[in-house]
């Protein structure tokens, strides 16, 4: 009874907030401003104002106004120095925490230059983080604007992969924790959690983002859905620089290319940015030979950013996303000889409106209005063996978010909610061009595989159509009720209808205490998650029409209808933030999850389309450690390791199994390691930069102990070969161990900024990846994920000209 009436009326709040003009409740930006002052009291015009943050290599400048007044806009929750300095002058600093949408005020009193006075710095010299409650990974403004490769604006997945628990996986699928690609993005504060890796989607350009939190444990509840890992970012705005633009051309192996355009301008209100770019590639996606067979593809995108400053206490921001890829799927060698050409057409737009209001000092509304369209094409010749496929699917995800934060005290109070429709559309079909075996029971009974039967004349066919919903609602408080001691809880609510209807409440809470003696917070959390099924061909997954083919349907004839459920978790960590010193801090967690409806996937062949499934029960456990430094005589780097165990129970449901030998994993009771189940995984990365000459280096690598994969013990070289496998990929698996051979890819940029003119500037950048050409597989053979070779040594080189 009660959870009905909290749906009615989570229902009726978000309604409103939607009819009111929807929001933005994940924002975690805010805003610092104040005034600047002489000795006596006078406002100081053209003062220079900025926020830097050590760790992260953050930083914002802005001059004050005719009225000795300063304004930092887009600056994300964290602590920060700002430093406000004028000519005839001393400067001077403050410290600030930034916790919530709520604006900072500071107002700075400058001693003349020269003066005996003293200059009052409200700093912490060790900028040890005192109320670190969750675990996440905020990424170097320095990865993000000189990424690796010829196709830096494809570049995003590596640049999240470098936080510790990330596992990389073909064609820059992530898998956080031991689960599989349960990632969104939180753009700007508007969520995105359809999947953005290359076959699905076009990705984020990481040059126009500002900043990257990578979160992985302990996660407030003004997050919800996807939930493994929440990538907060926040793209530049118009707003933060004065008239700006810029060209940058790539190039490199397999023929890869990129240009790319941005610029940004401003007035005292309004402010815009755009960002264009366009890439082709030979090598567009991880093929299953070492050939690279048949792997062209060209991919677009474009970025566009409004503000508009109504005036101190109103403002409006419109994000506008398109993209588009057009792409060939990769071949096998008997593919590429049987004149196989599957190809892959992805469209996406997403258009987000927020509108911030400061009711007070001490409370502020954000609402948001958001849609996000994506569709996706699979076209094949009849030439494809050994099945002939099509798809023509749509996503669309449409609604809206409110938020309200209040300050009170020692509490930063957030409620708000939020109301998605979600139409889907499925068509998809195929049909045999190659026999597939026939099914034997456990007695030895020979029975006819029905797959057999889709000729072209009588096709596999499945047209699906259905509109869903999700609705959510949550509270939360982070305060601190004595000393060194910080309360992070709250409370979500949500409620799912799809294919199959569901609704949690998920409580969070999350702990932290600091030792001011030896510089440590220690901290502790436990998360209820509710996560959505993944929408991507959710429809056929969860259908008769696809159970009816599973290798139990046809043994036992079980062919009941097993819809994808919602995976629900507990996850509990505890973990320790140690400054070392000023330049040197040191990250520790140790986490578990108990998992049910434990969600992964299924790959159609090679084709690139992939059918979600969940195993019926799982869990991880998993240990990380991170060290990192700051700006220390122009170096700056970390250090990573991960270790993780993932397993899941049977049965499985969903996916589309054509006949492969997956019945075992359809019975229940059977424990299994997850295909994402990597154990061990370490990173490093080490820059340096000349400040005077420009000139910069950067040295990283990352170790991989292998995924696993579906192989005989013992299996020979000639066993290997007679299966029809390149004899060159026997050495990349461990056949003991049922895994990929371990792998170490060490990469190599070397660059300058030159010509540092006053309105002009170039930079030049040279990369390698892969240093040592070192051959490895992500994947091999895998029930769920097929096989995919890593990609070889890749030489790349880039120019960028700059102007203001």
């Amino acid at each position: 009874m009660f959870r009905k009436l909290f749906s009615t009326a989570a229902i009726l709040f978000a309604a409103a907030f939607f009819t009111f003009s929807t929001a933005t409740a994940q924002t975690r930006i805010g805003t610092v401003q104040g005034t600047v002052k002489d000795p006596n009291g006078a406002l100081v015009a053209g003062a220079s104002v900025t926020i830097s943050q050590q760790n992260t290599g953050y930083k914002q400048s802005t001059q004050t106004d005719e009225q000795g007044a300063f304004r930092l806009v887009n600056v994300p929750f964290s602590d920060y120095d700002v430093r406000a300095e004028a000519s005839g002058f001393q400067p001077t600093e403050q410290h600030v925490d930034l916790e919530s949408a709520i604006p900072i005020n500071l107002d700075f009193n400058l001693p003349v230059e020269g003066t005996a006075q003293t200059v009052t710095v409200e700093a912490d010299p060790d900028h040890a983080e005192h109320d670190k409650v969750s675990s996440d990974t905020d990424i170097n403004q320095t990865i993000l604007e000189r990424p690796a490769g010829a196709a830096p604006s494809r570049g995003i997945e590596a640049i999240v992969a470098s936080a510790p628990g990330f596992a990389p996986d073909d064609n820059g699928r992530l898998h956080p924790r031991g689960s599989e690609s349960q990632v969104q993005y939180v753009v700007d504060g508007v969520p995105i959690t359809d999947n953005l890796s290359a076959i699905f989607s076009t990705s984020l350009d990481a040059r126009t983002l500002r900043t990257v939190e990578v979160l992985t444990g302990g996660i407030p509840a003004e997050f919800g859905d996807k939930l493994a890992g929440v990538i907060n970012v926040n793209t530049r705005s118009g707003l933060e620089t004065p008239t700006q633009g810029g060209v940058t051309f790539s190039g490199g192996s397999f023929s890869t290319g990129e240009v790319g355009a941005d610029f940004s301008t401003r007035t005292k209100k309004f402010g815009f940015l755009t960002n264009l770019s366009a890439t082709t590639s030979q090598r567009f996606l991880d093929p299953p030979t070492i050939e690279n067979f048949h792997n062209f593809g060209r991919t677009g995108k474009g970025f566009f950013r409004f503000d508009y400053q109504f005036d101190q206490n109103n403002s409006l921001r419109a994000t506008f996303l398109v993209g588009g890829s057009n792409f060939q799927i990769p071949n096998r060698v008997e593919q590429e000889l049987a004149g196989q050409d599957q190809r892959q057409r992805l469209r996406d737009s997403s258009v987000f409106i927020t509108y911030e209001r400061i009711f007070s000092p001490s409370a502020i509304g954000q609402f948001s209005f958001f849609n996000r369209y994506a569709t996706a094409k699979l076209l094949s010749n009849p030439l494809s063996t050994p099945v002939v496929a099509t798809q023509d699917r749509s996503l669309q995800n449409t609604g809206g978010l409110a938020a309200i934060s209040l300050a009170r005290g020692t509490h930063n109070i957030k409620f708000g909610g939020q109301f998605t429709f979600t139409p889907v559309r499925e068509n998809f079909s195929f049909y045999t061009t190659a026999p597939f075996d026939d099914l034997v029971d456990d007695q030895g009974n020979v029975v006819a595989n029905p797959v057999n039967a889709f000729t072209p004349a009588n096709p596999f066919v499945f047209n699906g159509q259905r509109t869903g919903r999700s609705l959510s609602a949550y509270i939360q408080d982070q305060f601190t009720p004595f000393r060194n001691f910080t309360i992070a809880a709250g409370l979500r609510y949500d409620n799912y209808k799809l294919v199959i209807q569901d609704d949690a409440f998920s409580p969070r809470i999350a702990v932290a205490y600091f030792i001011p003696r030896t510089q440590t917070t220690l901290r502790a959390s436990y998360n209820r998650l509710f996560q959505f099924p993944p929408a991507e061909n959710l429809l056929l997954a969860s259908s008769s029409e696809a159970a009816a083919l599973s290798p139990l349907a046809v043994l036992q004839g079980q062919s009941g209808v097993r819809p994808i459920l919602p995976d629900k978790q507990n996850v509990f960590e505890v973990g320790a933030l140690q400054q070392l010193s000023r330049f040197f801090r040191l990250n520790l967690a140790v986490y578990q999850k108990r998992i049910t409806n434990f969600g992964d996937k299924d790959q159609f062949f090679d084709t690139g389309i992939i059918f979600p499934i969940t195993i019926s029960s799982g869990r991880v456990t998993g240990e990380e450690i991170r060290l990192e430094s700051t700006n220390l005589r122009g170096f700056r780097g970390f250090l990573s390791y991960a270790n993780a165990r993932a397993y899941g129970v049977t049965p499985i449901n969903g996916g589309l199994f054509l006949g492969e030998a997956v019945e075992s994993l359809e019975s229940p009771g059977q424990i299994f390691a997850n295909d994402h189940d990597q154990r061990n995984s370490a990173q490093f990365q080490l820059s340096y930069t000349h400040r005077r000459s420009g000139v910069y280096a950067i040295f990283g690598g990352r170790y991989d102990s292998g995924y696993p994969t579906d192989v005989e013990p013992g299996t020979t070289l000639a066993d290997f070969t007679a299966e029809g496998f390149d004899p060159r990929l026997y050495n990349e698996i461990d056949f003991q161990r049922g895994r990929t051979r371990p792998r170490t890819i060490l990469n190599l940029s070397i660059g300058a900024d030159i010509l540092q003119r006053e309105r002009t500037s170039l930079n030049f950048q040279f990369d390698i990846q892969n240093l040592t050409d070192e051959l490895f597989l992500y994947n091999f053979e895998s029930v769920f994920s097929g096989t995919h070779v890593g990609f070889p040594r890749l030489f790349s080189g880039r120019v960028a000209l700059r102007f203001k």
